[in-house]
């Protein structure tokens, strides 16, 4: 009988969690800049593996110190949430974080600790402690998370944590993924398939993932600070009727005027660059021609109010 189980991937933000998930799954579903938090929400990804099963994979934003309310609170729940019921956890570590202290990686400690008080010892997932971005570390490198790692360890056994194995791993250059994927096959449960088809990657929408490509393009071609206060909204979708082309047409929102205006560029040059970058990427994963049409509104301050996160789709946790 074949397997099924979930395995949640968490980690700091920058980790590398997202692009960990695009390499197991030999396909692009998670968006990935070099900025720290661009994963929003929970983003499962189906593996289905022919002699194995199937694995549900639950990609999770950054853990961090969130202040109450508001786009980050409902972050930090999305990742609390994805750990309460998995067969196994993958915690991504970045070495270059654990480098300058183990304290960088306490919030996602105390969630993880937190998290197993409530299971009961036959259920606990097993969880694999993944030393990530092996592909940028030198030996002096090495030599220096040594310590930390020995620190780290002890953390796990002061909080109670089980840790099934610490894995050095490059995410981007997929070393030491397969072994991972082997050692947690071994650690699911008998089981059938949760996604009868085989070739499904994930149970969102395209509309969804057509929103995630043009948020990345924010990130990507935008300052620091301006891509944390876009949300992207779908408006229409049309399947292709007329020479196979998709008809999109997307509102991106920020939270000021001064924003607006750096997102549409003098002469609506930056907008244009966003939308042909965009366009490319929903092409490749759509698999065909796209119209593309952006647009730019405000609204006062999205990330911090109840009612617009709603109409975003990210729902404040309750007290």
């Amino acid at each position: 009988m074949s397997k099924s189980g979930f395995i949640a991937i968490i980690g700091r933000p920058n980790a590398g969690k997202s692009t960990l998930l695009n390499s197991v799954l030999g396909s692009k579903i998670s968006i990935v800049t070099p900025k720290a938090q661009t994963t929003r929400e929970r983003v499962l990804g189906i593996l289905t593996e022919e002699n194995q099963g199937q694995i549900i994979f639950i990609d999770t934003p950054g853990i961090h110190k969130a202040k109450e309310g508001g786009l980050n609170a409902y972050m930090v729940q999305e990742a609390r949430e994805a750990i309460e019921a998995p067969h196994a956890i993958w915690y991504v570590i970045d070495p270059s974080s654990l480098i300058e202290g183990v304290k960088h990686e306490s919030t996602v400690i105390g969630l993880l600790a937190e998290a197993y008080k409530k299971f009961e010892s036959q259920n606990r997932p097993s969880l694999f402690v993944l030393i990530n971005k092996l592909d940028r570390l030198g030996k002096s490198a090495k030599e220096k998370i040594a310590g930390p790692l020995e620190e780290l360890k002890s953390l796990f056994q002061d909080q109670n944590i089980p840790v099934q194995q610490i894995l050095w791993i490059s995410a981007l250059e997929t070393s030491g993924v397969a072994q991972l994927l082997e050692e947690s096959w071994s650690q699911l449960p008998e089981g059938p398939l949760y996604y009868p088809d085989t070739e499904q990657l994930s149970d969102r929408p395209a509309r969804f993932f057509v929103a995630e490509k043009i948020r990345e393009q924010l990130f990507m071609k935008l300052g620091e600070e301006i891509p944390y206060s876009c949300a992207v909204e779908i408006n229409k979708f049309e399947e292709p009727q007329v020479k196979n082309l998709t008809r999109i047409e997307a509102t991106i929102y920020v939270e000021r005027d001064s924003q607006k205006g750096m997102v549409v560029g003098k002469g609506g040059k930056k907008i244009k660059e966003i939308g042909q970058a965009a366009r490319m990427e929903i092409e490749s994963f759509l698999g065909g021609p796209v119209f593309l049409g952006l647009q730019v509104k405000v609204l006062k301050e999205w990330s911090r109010d109840a009612e617009s996160l709603k109409k975003m789709g990210y729902f404040l946790p309750q007290d």
